[in-house]
């Protein structure tokens, strides 16, 4: 796997862990689901989504 993969499917990942842990731990205690739950994982998986267009358009490096 190379290292655009790599950083790609580790953000995913990350992204993935956070998001159960958040969503597990804080469901019940907060009060509206909308901003508590919801807001924060969809900004997480929207900063996923451009880290992934980021890492994937640059070019390759040392490549000529």
């Amino acid at each position: 796997m190379d290292y655009k993969a790599s950083i790609v499917a580790s953000c995913w990942l990350a992204v993935a862990v956070i998001s159960s842990v958040y969503m597990w731990l804080f469901a019940d205690k907060v009060g509206d689901v909308l901003f508590g739950v919801f807001l924060p994982v969809g900004l997480l998986v929207f900063v996923a989504f451009i880290v992934t267009i980021i890492v994937i358009s640059k070019p390759e490096l040392g490549k000529e």
